[in-house]
């Protein structure tokens, strides 16, 4: 059954008829049914996925230009099914979430299925110059996401954004390129299938080009996380991008980094030349990235942007994680991407609905909303106590496997970003107590709760949050195998002495 294709092909369609619609209602309803029958498709793929296993499943692939070796290659495994899942979870509720958008309607549901194509073409492909397409498309309508319903320097900001990660994106394809030619070289077969060039990398022969390929990979998807020092596109594309482009951006496209880290870095760290070196600057940018982002998002008076800081300090636990080599540091870094994919929806589904109602995301502007928006203070308290970490909720779970296993080889790091949880408290309840709650800012005049469908689609994200929390094996177990299967990791082992 060619069910990875067919979750692919249908938000492709529905996209092509949500352009050619007349009105909202009918593109509204187009993007929702073309973006609910892949969350049928992942759900079944879930549901009859095998977690004890390692090897790719529900596999399929299609020639297309064979005399360069390039095929339509799909399939899942633990590290991808998670994000299939989150992305087919989270477009139909975003689409819930923006039910009431008037402007360009047909264009605006019809790009954001054209985010979900990219976005699970980026998992599902196991042809590398398939990946890089689907790499790629997500970049565009992302850029008119921002460009057409952004905010007033919505120009700048998509330019910014189109800028940074498109370049990010070229060194990747040169260091693809490098791994293929030298595959070339080495058989005499022209050959894209990723799991083959990632077992070829190996057989570089110049110990300086296999470091080279590998930063130029790591580059690629450092920036699109982003980590610190490549991270100044992101706040700018959030502040401006509609709620639905920064609910995308922040819960989906930020993992695609995540994912090459796990798909493509950690299988070739252990044969780069300068194993220690690379392992060590992963976990610098890693903690940098966590305290960095932490104390940013504390200096932050838009709501908006502190929400921003604050998924760049928690990707930093994902660089950190998978930088420490532990099977459950890994695991742990893989349920963050997961985790925060949901937590960080609700977060800017919350500044959304503020910004509709109130006019502002201004912090000190805000006050005593509570009051007259009940239903959001719930929602975005839960959001709020998942994202600094309360226990039981999903976000409590990642951090807590990051931190604990990644003591055990990177423990000088891991005290450093452990002083970024205080910090992270903080700016989350000085936010909440100075929003939601106190004396009510008459200026704002009469303001109303969320929509039905926005606090539907907000309430979901929680509930989601709360169950992978109390019963995170669901998804961990699947994880774990597949962190496990990168045991030759540990072979090196001696390094460690090098790195702690």
């Amino acid at each position: 059954m060619a069910l990875i294709s067919l979750m692919i092909l249908v938000p492709l369609i529905g996209a092509i008829i949500a352009f050619l619609t007349k009105t909202r209602q009918q593109a509204r309803a187009v993007a929702l049914a073309a973006s609910v029958i892949p969350l049928v498709i992942s759900l079944y793929l879930f549901a009859y996925f095998n977690s004890g296993v390692t090897d790719i499943q529900f596999y399929e692939s299609y020639p297309w230009i064979q005399t360069l070796g390039i095929s339509l290659s799909f399939g899942i495994d633990g590290v991808s099914l998670p994000l299939v899942l989150l992305a087919t979870i989270i477009i139909p509720l975003t689409v819930i979430f923006a039910w009431g958008e008037t402007e360009q309607a047909n264009k605006f549901y019809g790009l954001i299925l054209l985010e979900l194509v990219g976005i699970l073409g980026v998992f599902t492909s196991l042809d590398f110059f398939v990946f890089y397409i689907f790499w790629e498309v997500v970049l565009i309508p992302m850029y008119f996401l921002i460009s057409i319903w952004g905010g007033p320097r919505k120009d700048y900001a998509a330019i910014k954004f189109f800028i940074y990660t498109h370049v990010a994106s070229l060194v990747m394809l040169l260091a693809i390129f490098a791994l293929y030619f030298n595959a070339w070289q080495a058989s005499g077969v022209f050959n894209f299938d990723m799991l083959y060039l990632l077992s070829s990398y190996s057989l570089i022969e110049s110990g300086m080009l296999r470091d080279a390929v590998f930063l130029g990979l790591l580059f690629g998807f450092l920036v699109k996380m982003p980590a610190v020092p490549f991270h100044t596109w992101l706040p700018d594309a959030h502040v401006e991008a509609p709620t639905a482009g920064s609910v995308i951006l922040a819960a989906l496209l930020l993992k695609m980094g995540g994912y090459g880290l796990f798909r493509v870095i950690l299988p070739t760290l252990p044969f780069t030349d300068s194993t220690a070196i690379l392992i060590t600057l992963m976990a610098v940018i890693g903690v940098l990235s966590i305290l960095y982002g932490t104390f940013l998002a504390l200096a932050q008076r838009d709501l908006k942007k502190m929400v921003a800081y604050s998924s760049i300090s928690h990707m930093g636990y994902v660089t950190l994680g998978a930088a420490a080599l532990v099977p459950l540091s890994i695991s742990g870094a893989m349920f963050q991407q997961f985790s925060h994919g949901l937590i960080t929806g609700v977060l800017f589904m919350s500044c959304g609905v503020i910004q509709h109602s109130a006019g502002t995301r201004i912090i000190h502007e805000l006050g005593g909303l509570a009051k007259h928006m009940p239903k959001l203070a719930l929602l975005m308290m839960a959001g709020f106590m998942a994202s600094l970490g309360l226990p039981g909720m999903s976000g409590f779970v990642a951090e807590f496997l990051v931190l604990v296993n990644s003591y055990f080889t990177l423990p000088t790091f891991v005290i450093l970003a452990l002083f970024s949880i205080v910090f992270t408290a903080a700016y989350h309840l000085w936010a909440m107590q100075r929003a939601m709650f106190g004396t009510y800012n008459e200026k704002l005049g009469h303001i109303h709760d969320g929509a039905n469908y926005e606090i539907f689609a907000m309430g979901v994200l929680v509930l989601l949050v709360i169950y992978f929390g109390l019963n995170p094996g669901s998804v961990l177990n699947m994880m774990t195998a597949n962190a496990e299967h990168l045991d030759r990791l540990l072979r090196f082992a001696v390094l460690r002495g090098v790195i702690t």
